[in-house]
């Protein structure tokens, strides 16, 4: 905590005592007396330039605004929420107040955890001297279809007036902000589904979820859901609910990620889309994309250990099966840079299909290959139990042998081959 300064006391010190003359009376020593301590004094009624509440004292401040505001949230009305906030942020207090009603936000708890970092210039000036940003521990479940609660650490901005604590912002300052405490929300809610869209309507995306939803049930017919589809109004707002650095998933339409960012196996799993890039493309495209990160949902991928290849290579195997799409399309980037460089030497790697690798697009697609190749030579059910026995731990190696009946350089060679093929190269 930074000391409150003392500057403007010691100036006003030295200028009184610069004055001072030799007094010999005991009347005027005493009153000489009087007048310097007055003078180690700020002017009574002067307007004061620092916090008047210690960090102790803004923490239980900072807790009671948080625990009425979830009582606001979970129970009190939308005005009791409102209140609770400053002027500028009192339309932001009332759209969490109305995502939490209809994402149906249950098991809600805020823990002040520590003051961090102060408020930028412009919210200081805004806020004045009395405003302070914390850490503070968010819980929560979006009921009927988290098995467990999400637990984040984001930042909150409050200020306080006489022995009250205003909220003033949420998010920021390199934490994790959901998207339900950050932006006004349109929600469509199914008993399969949820679907939350910051900035514009659900209209665009609710038959794309229903869809997504269809298509993996095609292969994967046990799957029922839940899918839940969370779409932020920019790139910022995605990073923010990521905690991620700058322009880390500029170049992908939307992934799949637990709510908190945790590995726990029940953690809450989220579809996330990048609306920058998800907006370029077209119908068909745009379900391909929904319907391979519902793939992910379903099969736990956020939780895999698997490699990268066999798993983004699956969810498109999936996410384009029976869909008509043809091959020189949907594998455009990759037979052109094979026609152009030649033969991968093997199967895409983790590094090959980093969100920020080049050729990226290619390697996806070079992915799928691989899946279509090991279906069509051995099956899909095999391909299925293939994936389900390295998702439970085995390595690909092993699993080519036990499943295959073949090993992984054997199932290459023949790959690259029918790579060749499709491509229209020599071998």
């Amino acid at each position: 905590m930074r000391p409150a300064s003392a500057e403007h006391i010691s100036r006003a010190a030295r200028r009184c005592r610069a004055g001072g003359l030799l007094l010999v009376r005991v009347l005027a020593l005493t009153l000489v007396a009087v007048l310097l301590a007055g003078c180690d004094r700020e002017p009574v009624g002067a307007p004061s330039t620092t916090p008047r509440h210690t960090g102790e004292a803004r923490a239980a401040l900072g807790q009671t605004a948080l625990d009425d505001l979830v009582d606001a949230l979970q129970g009190g009305s939308r005005q009791d929420a409102v209140d609770l906030a400053t002027p500028d942020a009192r339309e932001l207090v009332g759209w969490v107040h109305d995502n939490v009603a209809a994402l149906r936000i249950g098991e809600l708890t805020m823990r002040y955890v520590d003051e961090g970092a102060g408020p930028g210039a412009g919210q200081k000036q805004r806020l004045g001297p009395g405003a302070w940003r914390a850490t503070v521990e968010v819980e929560y479940r979006y009921v009927g279809f988290d098995r467990s609660s999400a637990r984040i650490e984001t930042s909150v901005v409050f200020t306080s007036t006489g022995d009250t604590a205003r909220i003033a912002s949420f998010g920021g300052q390199g934490r994790r902000s959901p998207l339900w405490l950050v932006a006004r929300l349109d929600v469509d809610r199914s008993n399969r589904s949820v679907l939350a869209v910051a900035g514009t309507t659900t209209d665009r995306y609710a038959g794309l979820v229903t869809g997504a939803l269809a298509q993996v049930r095609r292969v994967l017919p046990r799957w029922h859901g839940p899918l839940i589809v969370e779409v932020p109004a920019s790139r910022s707002q995605l990073a923010g609910a990521l905690n991620s650095r700058r322009g880390q998933y500029d170049g992908v339409a939307a992934l799949t990620t637990t709510a908190d960012g945790s590995l726990e196996p029940d953690a809450p799993v989220r579809v996330l889309v990048n609306p920058a890039v998800f907006g370029e493309l077209e119908g068909r495209a745009a379900q391909v994309v929904l319907s391979h990160e519902a793939t992910h949902v379903a099969t736990g991928a956020p939780f895999s250990s698997m490699p990268t290849w066999l798993l983004e290579g699956f969810a498109d195997f999936v996410a384009l099966a029976d869909t008509g799409v043809p091959v020189d399309l949907a594998a455009g980037q990759v037979l052109a840079r094979i026609r152009a460089e030649g033969l991968p030497e093997g199967l895409p790697t983790r590094e090959d299909l980093q969100p920020t690798a080049a050729g990226l697009g290619a390697a996806y697609e070079e992915s799928w290959l691989a899946c279509r190749f090991l279906a069509r030579e051995y099956g899909a059910d095999r391909l299925l139990r293939f994936h389900r026995r390295v998702g439970e731990g085995a390595s690909t190696r092993t699993a080519f042998r036990s499943e295959l009946g073949t090993t992984q350089q054997a199932f290459v060679l023949r790959w690259r081959a029918d790579l060749a093929r499709l491509a229209g190269v020599a071998g």
